[in-house]
């Protein structure tokens, strides 16, 4: 206790009293430093603003280096470039289906049976019609006259017949006239008879004639009649052997047109067959990146039907003809159609939607966010640099992008900052990086 007391009293001893004049010497310092301070921060505050009026906030990325890869979208369907669809040539009903769809069917192999009303008359008929045309050929060819030839000769044999006893009537008429035996009013009578039978003997012998000149005329018809009887029996033969419908080639069966009972008429599809190791997809390219699409480029291939697997593609063929599609604003689009063919074994069906990224190009680059682009009043691409706190608006040359980054050939350094939201930003203008 006592030491305690002792020290409190030396403490006391050394700290000097203040009187009540010093006490308000040391208020009013204190109030001046205060004021000097405050001055100064103001000041200072001042200095600060005046610096930073014009400076704008700035965001920015570096020009770095990448492999940038250039595709272009693009959604498609999927077909079969090997395929056949077989149709009724007949009209008639389904009996039976004897495939199912997706079985594998080889050729000649019996898909359907149908009914065909009158088939085996109709076939007995053909053979006959063949039959009798040919029979009428190889009498012709033979030497063997027609009906008109032995009407024709016919009527020539009379008309000579005629023509002849009326020319020696006329004759001895004359003779007679001339010794005056006979009347001028007989031989009259006998030059009219004459006049008659020369004329109708003369159409007689061109009737004839005519008919003889058209025999080779005539045997070149029974030969065209010979043919089409022929066709026509192949044909009912065809269309006969349709009541077991066979398989025109091998394959897997697509899809099925028909069912059991339906009724059939001439070119009714009844089913189709192909080969699924032979897919393409048929897509059309926006207009505004149809330059861009060429012969061999490379496609990857998605969609919902197969979700998490990727294909791959190839580019086969590109169209030199446009073509237009009416949206439902009546608004009118553009489109280049391409064929892309699909490689190695897939899960896809003719007929499935799918996407496509095309790949147009691709290398190695300095690129820059897109978003850092500035293109004002029609100029040339540019983009600003950050050089010592200002912003320097620099042209550049832009090439192939990615759809996030864009390649600058000529401009740009790497490790150049560039300023990815120049908004109304001038070139020169301060700028301190966010």
């Amino acid at each position: 206790m006592t030491e305690q007391v002792a020290s409190e009293q030396l403490a006391s001893n050394l700290i000097p009293s203040r009187g009540p004049r010093q006490s308000a010497s040391f208020k009013k310092i204190l109030l001046v430093a205060g004021a000097i301070l405050l001055v100064s921060v103001l000041v200072g505050l001042n200095i600060y603003r005046i610096n930073n009026k014009d400076v704008e906030q700035v965001s920015v990325s570096r020009v770095n280096e990448k492999h940038l890869v250039e595709k272009v979208p693009a959604s498609g369907n999927v077909v079969t470039n090997d395929r056949e669809t077989v149709f009724s040539e007949v009209s008639g009903t389904v009996k039976n289906i004897r495939v199912q769809m997706g079985e594998k069917v080889t050729d000649g192999q019996v898909l359907m049976d149908l009914y065909i009303p009158n088939a085996d008359q109709r076939l007995a008929e053909a053979k006959s019609q063949l039959a009798s045309a040919e029979s009428e050929l190889y009498q012709a060819r033979s030497g063997g006259l027609t009906a008109e030839e032995v009407s024709a000769q016919a009527a020539f044999a009379q008309a000579e017949s005629t023509y002849k006893q009326d020319k020696d009537d006329l004759e001895r008429e004359q003779a007679l006239f001339k010794d005056g035996a006979v009347a001028q009013t007989e031989l009259e009578k006998a030059q009219v008879d004459f006049d008659s039978s020369e004329a109708a003997y003369n159409k007689a012998q061109a009737d004839l004639q005519r008919v003889q000149d058209g025999a080779p005329v005539y045997l070149q018809s029974l030969q065209a009649s010979v043919d089409s009887a022929r066709l026509q029996l192949e044909l009912v033969k065809k269309q006969t052997a349709q009541q077991g419908l066979l398989s025109p080639r091998g394959g897997q069966v697509l899809s099925i047109s028909v069912n059991q009972g339906d009724q059939i008429s001439v070119n009714t599809p009844l089913l189709t067959i192909g080969n699924l190791a032979s897919l393409s997809i048929r897509t059309d390219v926006p207009e505004s990146e149809a330059g861009k699409i060429k012969v061999g480029q490379a496609a990857e291939i998605s969609g919902n039907a197969f979700q998490g697997d990727k294909y791959q593609g190839k580019v086969t063929q590109v169209g030199l003809e446009v073509v237009t599609k009416t949206k439902k604003n009546q608004d009118v689009d553009t489109f280049l159609p391409v064929i892309v063919s699909v490689e190695g074994a897939t899960r896809l069906l003719p007929g499935y939607n799918v996407d496509l990224e095309i790949t147009t190009a691709d290398s190695q680059a300095l690129v820059v966010p897109i978003e850092a682009l500035v293109v004002r009043d029609d100029e040339e691409d540019s983009v600003f640099i950050i050089k010592d706190g200002v912003a320097r608006l620099t042209k550049v040359k832009t090439g192939i992008s990615d759809g996030i980054t864009m390649e600058i050939k000529e401009g740009v350094a790497k490790d150049d900052q560039v300023v990815t939201n120049p908004g109304k930003l001038q070139d020169g203008g301060k700028v301190r990086i966010k």
